[in-house]
């Protein structure tokens, strides 16, 4: 079982966790590391903010450029932790 210790983890799980497809245990590991790492928080507060404001906006799909924007911000996160 791969657990969510570091922010290179986090990031690859941040997906399932918006789709709500990590199981139990790895959602509770990754909850976990949001509370004791900052920028993994800081992370999905942008994430979860985006998401909000899409739907607000009742959008299908996201506007071009956004997709690639948090792209970007999250290699620059995981080249932080190499």
């Amino acid at each position: 079982m791969p657990h969510v210790d570091d922010c290179k983890k986090f990031i690859q799980y941040l997906s399932e966790h918006f789709d709500g497809e990590l199981g139990e245990e790895l959602e509770v590991e990754f909850m976990l590391h949001i509370q004791y790492c900052e920028k993994a928080r800081a992370i999905l507060h942008t994430f979860e903010r985006t998401i909000i404001l899409h739907r607000q906006t009742g959008g299908t799909t996201l506007p071009p450029g956004i997709h690639e924007r948090l792209r970007a911000a999250l290699r620059a996160c995981q080249e932080s932790h190499e």
